[in-house]
């Protein structure tokens, strides 16, 4: 098989057994694996049959995935069948393609037995939410045969390879958390008090393919409090996954206290396709998971952790109401004088000979409005899904990313957001302020 697959957006929860045959290439007793984070997510750079792909890590999906390659570039598979899956979001199962016997290879860890699902079906783009290239997801099988360390601080996946002397006087430093590890995805107990009412224990699946930090499945006892507005929460492999946003008084891990956490209340209908854990109340991702340090042990099924510089951190959200994503790249030319500057390139620089200037054009991104909050100030002031980005505060659209936008509209109440967009061809300038609901 040699085909291009579309890209997705997607928390996966599938059911087929994996089989993997790791191994170990490094003369070391750890691999250190260096990681982006962006928008709490953790990307590495990896290669699956001798193809490299940037890959977010996900504890929270007991399966590995690929829904795009490079451009003008393919992968040879093997081993493939054709199966149907569910993901989270109000769509219908996809259809997908199964392939054992790849090789992963991740600096010196190397699977020669990488299951894989090839999404093919979907033309859900993850990087024109993100911002930058994800090829796919590395799930379960990459934590089970090792301990793992995640290090938010240093950005750093540390894979050791036994319980050596090393290690063990390092998980001194650490607090430790019984999990259970169940189809290869780990469960933690946390407490929480919702309303400033009562503690309660909750059973929550920890996911670093999340980036909120906190969702909690409604029933009798779980009751998103009176303080709330609804928004768009993300985009799983079945469609828009909607719910309400709001805050707990706390959440505690250990004694570890965290106050005035966000938390998401998905749609019920957002799952009504789902076989979930028994007991599971919901799911830990990335905003509070960066929070700590830790050294997962999914063999003797316990957690280490210790917070870090992250820890008191505010949990912000977008106030703006509007969510933006890439939608392509433009050329944009930028002048420059001749007698400081000499032509290298031909295909990017262009001259002008009446007037003395080189012209040097650029690709560079171009960001458009996917979603827009209800009775948000953005909306208020007039803005559409669908409306292109042409500057925010005096700057061009091109000179940010996604995340530095997303930062933008976190950043504080009342700060005044200026923008300059296009719609049907023609520019429109509109202004709000960043107002605070929770």
């Amino acid at each position: 098989m040699n085909r291009k697959i579309p890209a997705i957006l997607s928390f996966l929860f599938v059911y087929v057994s994996v089989f993997s045959q790791t191994s170990w290439l490094s003369k070391r007793n750890k691999i250190v694996i260096p990681f982006e984070l962006t928008h709490n997510l953790i990307i590495i750079e990896t290669e699956v049959n001798d193809v490299k792909l940037n890959m977010l890590l996900d504890t929270g999906s007991d399966k590995n995935l690929l829904f795009s390659f490079p451009e003008n570039d393919s992968i040879l598979f093997y081993d493939t069948r054709k199966i149907k899956i569910n993901g989270l979001g109000n769509g219908e199962s996809l259809e997908a393609i199964i392939s054992r016997e790849n090789k992963l290879k991740v600096k010196d860890y190397l699977d020669e037995d990488f299951e894989v699902l090839l999404i093919t079906d979907r033309d859900i783009s993850l990087v024109n939410k993100l911002g930058v290239p994800i090829n796919g997801i590395i799930g379960s099988s990459f934590f089970k045969d090792y301990l793992v360390e995640i290090n938010y601080q240093s950005k750093k996946v540390i894979l050791h390879k036994e319980h050596k002397k090393s290690i063990t006087k390092k998980l001194r430093r650490y607090k430790s958390k019984k999990v259970e590890v169940i189809d290869g995805k780990p469960y933690l107990k946390m407490i929480t008090d919702i309303n400033n009412t009562k503690k309660m224990d909750i059973k929550l699946l920890m996911d670093t393919g999340l980036g909120d930090g906190l969702w909690l499945f409604e029933n009798d006892s779980i009751k998103c409090g009176t303080l709330f507005f609804n928004d768009l929460l993300g985009k799983g492999l079945g469609g828009d996954i909607e719910g309400k946003k709001s805050r707990v008084k706390k959440l505690e891990l250990n004694e570890l206290i965290l106050k005035e956490a966000l938390v998401s209340y998905p749609d019920t209908i957002s799952f009504n396709q789902l076989d979930f854990v028994k007991g599971r109340n919901g799911s830990l991702g990335g905003e509070i998971i960066k929070r700590f340090n830790w050294i997962l042990d999914y063999k003797n099924e316990t957690f280490y952790f210790k917070k870090n510089t992250n820890f008191n951190d505010s949990f912000n959200y977008n106030m703006s109401g509007i969510e933006v994503q890439h939608a392509g790249s433009t050329w944009v030319s930028e002048k420059l004088n001749f007698s400081t500057f000499t032509n290298t390139n031909s295909k990017t620089f262009v001259y002008d000979k009446e007037h003395d200037f080189n012209y040097k054009f650029s690709l560079q991104p171009v960001f458009e409005i996917y979603s827009v909050r209800e009775n948000s100030p953005a909306q208020l002031a007039g803005l559409k899904k669908g409306d292109m980005i042409l500057s925010i505060n005096g700057r061009k659209a091109y000179n940010y990313t996604i995340q530095k936008i997303t930062n933008l509209f976190q950043s504080e109440e009342g700060k005044i957001i200026k923008m300059l967009i296009e719609r049907d061809d023609t520019v429109i300038e509109v202004k709000f302020e960043l107002e605070k609901l929770l």
